[in-house]
């Protein structure tokens, strides 16, 4: 039984092969970055802020959970990027959503 949960568990988790794997950039603000990790984990910055957590992959979209965010004060900058709940990717493009499912900036891969 252990197996079993393991190997199901194994299924949810990003891996190598999975296109999300990598480094996605924004010029708005400037210095937006976004890493995603195999094994689940990522780091980034909003421009300003500096942020990790872990993510994973799911029908085509992808979950950011327990992101921590520092919460610097950056005048004239936007931290879409530190709002993240969700993304889906359209090719080298990775749209970035809010919990309520609003599209909250755009990414892309390096």
């Amino acid at each position: 039984m252990a197996t079993l949960s393991l190997a199901v568990l194994a299924g949810c988790a990003p891996s190598s092969s999975s296109s999300y794997v990598g480094t996605w950039t924004s010029d708005r603000p400037a210095g937006t970055e976004l890493q995603l990790k195999d094994g689940g984990d990522l780091s980034g910055n909003d421009g300003c802020n500096a942020m990790s957590g872990q993510w994973t992959e799911s029908k085509g979209t992808i979950t950011f959970s327990k992101l921590a965010v520092t919460t610097k004060a950056c005048p004239d900058v936007d931290p879409w990027l530190s709002k993240a709940a969700s993304a889906r990717s359209d090719g080298d493009t990775l749209n970035v959503y809010d919990s309520a499912g609003t599209q909250v900036g755009v990414l892309d891969k390096k």
